[in-house]
């Protein structure tokens, strides 16, 4: 029983191989964003130093996310999160077609 609800269709079957390999080029391109972003990210000084000192927040500060700054930070924030979902994909793709790559 088990065995019948594991069966797809040949033309998914088939599609299998060619989605996975794109899977994994897709973790693989978004991994290499996300060192370089990591790298090239400045140091981030003073965090933690306005909730001890009770200093306000500047201008800046407040609108770091339409800066480089803030730019690089969400392209990590999502460079995360399609390595994350791409590698889950990856896993359910594995478990329902374990041929494989390239066979």
């Amino acid at each position: 029983m088990l065995q019948n609800l594991m069966l797809v269709a040949q033309w998914i079957a088939d599609s299998f191989p060619i989605i996975r390999a794109g899977l994994i080029i897709l973790v693989a391109i978004s991994c290499i964003v996300l060192i370089i972003a990591v790298l090239a990210s400045p140091p981030q000084t003073g965090v933690g130093r306005n909730a001890i000192t009770g200093a306000s927040e500047s201008y800046y500060t407040k609108n770091k996310g339409s800066n480089n700054q803030g730019r690089i930070r969400n392209l990590v924030i999502i460079c995360a999160i399609v390595i994350a979902v791409c590698s889950i994909l990856f896993g359910i793709s594995y478990t329902i077609y374990q041929a494989p790559i390239g066979s």
